[in-house]
Parts: structure tokens; C-alpha cells; sequence
């Protein structure tokens, strides 16, 4: 299922623009009735840099019928193909771009771009990549997302160790402070210790810091079998086994709430997006941390992955002009400020901090810095100035080139980690199966 706008956090440093008003529908010549709808993005008021954005839109463009529709099942769309009935437009993960594309769901908008009105090169070259599939641009990509190590160091002094000694590419340093900072009351763990999400998408950044890419780079062939995957599956299970056991860990992490534990100190080391640092401003700002990237094993340089959501135009909508002169405007870089200037005006009523969002457009990341944002000292400023950095050397995953990704991630996942993790197979044999489903969906493809 498909879900919502979902704004992250960060930084862009790459260039200003002179700030402009909203555009009006009449620069762009449309003005004629049209009716459009969207399936997979919701904007309701409690998220402002969704509805505000919407809302712009629609004063611009007052012709335009908007319907948004905030979930759909993938189901749902290749029936709606099939009958010859589908939205105007479609919010989905990038990765999920070239699978669609494949079987002929999505139109591809290089015609429509032609027109220059998106400016391609305020987009973050990785971003613009995740969207194309056999040489064509199936979406626009809309925020970006970046990964690290996030530490409480009121934790980890209580290990003795200081921040300066921490280094992310140590592997073995990793596992030992996981184990020193997990806090239990009798047999109930109060405080996970280390928390490198392999049950999210992790296990993809530490496979690639351990040396190995998961997939090559046009996405026909999956290396689940490398000797660097099962020793980076094996050294996650024996992080997990040394804090109690994965079986533990699903139990605390049961009791967490709204992506909180960090903040609430539920977890005092954990691989997380740059989100993260909007619920921290949120939820604790007087929280002692800091956040690091994480290294390669054993050596320098920052490892992480990137990703995000796209709008989609699929084949057969009703009006893909009317659905093109929304993606545009989506794109502006004073729609995104619209939305930037809400979600502070939002934070100022709540009396929270402003944290500013990595949008994807990088010119709209500088302006957010530079004009709205006010700075908060310490951490906050840090991790800001530190996301961009990363974002220079972030790498995506080649699932989005697959018509197979959601089986290969899926597989992966629930084949591969989840079982060694739980300790129901070893780490071999478990991305052997993993790694025969994943090119089975691949040959069928």
C-alpha cells in the first residue's frame, strides 16, 4: 500500500534563485476546464507541507478539478489498467517506477519535459535516475531521503566510551557497544542497545560498506550469495543475539510508537533517515546525541543509500496534460517554499523547532536554510550540514531499474534477512533460497 506525502529532513547546498510569487496557470498558456485525480499522496491539514502545497495549486490553477485519493493497492492500479480505468496521476516509491514501466502501467513524460518548464538540474542526478527505465523518464522525483547512525551520548558515555573514539567502520566496536548499552529491568529490555535496521532497508548500506553491491547495476543479476553479504548477515544476527536476541528485539520494538524510541530514549544507537531529526526537534530538541555516517568496514569514506517517492503519469489517464501542469507546478521551487513556509508556521504554533526538509529540489533545500531556517546550535546543525555531504557520495539502490524489484526487495526481506535474523536458518542457506526466488522473479520478467 501506497501512503500519504511523507517530507524528510536535510540540507541541499548547491546554488541559489531569485524568489519568485507562485505561478499562475496563465504562464503556463492552460487554462481550459479539466478534471484530474490522484491515487497514493494525501494532504490533510495536519500535514502542511502536503496541503499547502495542494492548496497553492489549486488557487493557481482554479480550473483544474483536484481529486485526491491518499492510498491505493497495487492490485487496484493493474485492474484499473486492465479495465482501462486509472488516475490521472499516481504517487509511488522510486523504486517501484521501473516495475510499473515494464508492463506497460506508466507513459513516459520525455515528450511532455520537452517543454523545459521542469528544471532538471535543480534535481539531485541519483533522484532523476531512479525514474528512468530503458532509456525513458517514467516520473519526477519528489524528496530524498538519507541515511545514518544516530547515537545518544548520555548512552554511550555511560560505556565509557567517548564519541571520538566511535568509529562507524569498526564493525566489532559496533557489536560490543550494542551489547553494553542495552538497559533491562529484570528480563524486560527498557533500552535497546544497537539497532542497525536490517528489518528495514539497511542491510543493503551495511552489505555495500562491507564491499559488496546486492544487485549489479542494471538489476539483472542479485549477489545474495557473496561471501560480503552472508559475513554482513552473520555479524547482524550476532548483533542481535548479543543484546538478547532478535526475538527481544521484536518485543521492545513492539511497544514504540511514531518512529519515538530515539528520542524517548527507547534505543541508544540507530540507523535511521534524516527524518529522524524532525521527531527529535519535536519530541525531545534537549536530547544529548549526535549523528555519524556510516563508514566503510575498516576503512573511510560515507556510505549511504538514497530513495524517495515520484509522480507517475500512467497510460490511459484521461487528461496527462492537465496531470503534467500539476507535476510542474509541484516542482517549482517557490511551491516547495509554500510548503516550507507552512510546515514553520505549523512547528512555531506547537512550539517546536524548524527543521528543514530535503525536498529533492536542491535549490529550494539552500533557500529553506538560508531564509527560514533559524539555527539551533549543536546537533541539529551538524546533522543538517552533514546530510548534503552525504547526499554528494549516496548511491540507489539499482532495484528501480528491475521490473522485478518489489519481488527481489520482497524476497530478500522476508527470505533471506528476516530467517537468519530469527535464528530459524543460518545466514547462507537463507540468502541461498533468497537469492534462487529473486532471480526466478527475475527470468520471469
Amino acid at each position: 500500500m501506497l501512503k500519504g506525502a511523507v517530507a524528510g529532513t536535510g540540507l541541499a547546498a548547491t546554488g541559489l534563485t531569485a524568489r519568485r510569487p507562485p505561478a499562475r496557470a496563465q504562464e503556463s498558456g492552460f487554462t481550459r476546464e479539466a478534471s484530474i485525480t490522484s491515487w497514493g499522496f494525501g494532504a490533510e491539514e495536519t500535514n502542511p507541507m502536503a496541503f499547502s502545497r495542494i492548496d497553492a495549486f489549486r488557487q493557481a490553477y482554479p480550473t483544474i478539478s483536484l481529486e485526491l485519493v491518499p492510498e491505493f493497492e497495487a492490485q487496484k492500479l493493474l485492474t484499473g489498467f486492465a479495465s482501462e480505468s486509472v488516475p490521472d496521476l499516481v504517487w509511488m516509491g522510486r523504486q517501484d517506477v521501473a516495475s510499473w514501466a515494464a508492463r506497460g502501467v506508466l507513459m513516459p513524460l520525455d515528450d511532455l519535459m520537452a517543454d523545459g518548464r521542469i528544471n532538471t538540474g535543480e534535481v539531485y542526478p541519483v533522484a532523476l535516475e531512479d525514474v528512468k527505465w530503458d532509456g525513458k523518464t517514467y516520473g519526477f522525483p519528489q524528496f530524498m531521503d538519507v541515511r545514518a547512525l544516530y547515537v545518544n551520548l548520555d548512552a554511550l558515555a555511560e560505556t565509557g566510551t567517548d564519541i571520538a573514539a566511535l568509529n562507524t567502520g569498526d564493525w566489532d566496536q559496533l557489536d560490543q557497544l550494542g551489547a553494553a548499552l542495552v538497559k533491562r529491568n529484570g528480563d524486560v529490555v527498557e533500552r535497546w542497545g544497537f539497532d542497525h535496521k536490517f528489518q528495514g532497508d539497511a542491510f543493503w548500506l551495511w552489505a555495500k560498506a562491507n564491499g559488496v553491491d546486492l544487485l549489479n547495476e542494471d538489476a539483472s543479476e542479485v549477489n545474495f550469495t557473496d561471501e560480503k553479504a552472508v559475513e554482513t548477515l552473520d555479524w547482524g544476527y550476532r548483533v542481535s543475539q548479543n543484546q538478547g536476541g532478535y526475538q527481544a528485539y521484536e518485543a521492545v520494538a513492539s511497544t514504540w510508537q511514531g518512529d519515538e524510541q530515539f528520542a524517548r530514549g527507547q534505543v541508544a544507537m540507530t540507523m535511521y533517515e534524516n527524518w529522524m531529526l524532525g521527531i527529535l526537534a519535536r519530541v525531545n530538541p534537549a536530547l544529548n546525541f549526535t549523528v555519524l555516517p556510516v563508514r566503510n568496514r575498516g576503512g573511510e569514506g560515507m556510505v549511504t543509500h538514497t530513495g524517495g517517492p515520484a509522480w507517475t503519469i500512467p497510460n490511459g489517464a484521461k487528461d496527462p496534460e492537465a496531470a503534467y501542469e500539476f507535476i510542474t507546478f509541484m516542482a517549482k521551487t517557490d511551491t516547495w517554499m509554500t510548503g516550507a513556509t507552512a510546515v514553520k508556521t505549523a512547528r512555531e504554533a506547537e512550539g517546536a523547532p524548524f527543521i528543514p526538509s530535503l525536498t529533492g529540489n536542491t535549490v529550494a533545500d539552500q533557500r529553506q536554510i538560508d531564509e527560514l531556517y533559524t539555527p539551533l546550535g549543536g546537533p541539529f546543525d551538524e546533522a543538517i550540514a552533514l546530510f548534503p555531504q552525504m547526499l554528494a557520495s549516496a548511491y540507489s539502490r539499482p532495484l528501480g531499474k528491475s521490473p522485478a524489484a518489489t519481488q527481489i526487495s520482497d524476497t530478500l526481506q522476508n527470505t533471506g534477512i528476516l530467517p537468519a535474523l530469527r535464528g530459524e536458518q543460518s545466514a547462507a542457506d537463507a540468502l541461498e533460497t533468497a537469492q534462487q526466488d529473486a532471480e526466478d522473479a527475475i527470468d520471469s520478467l
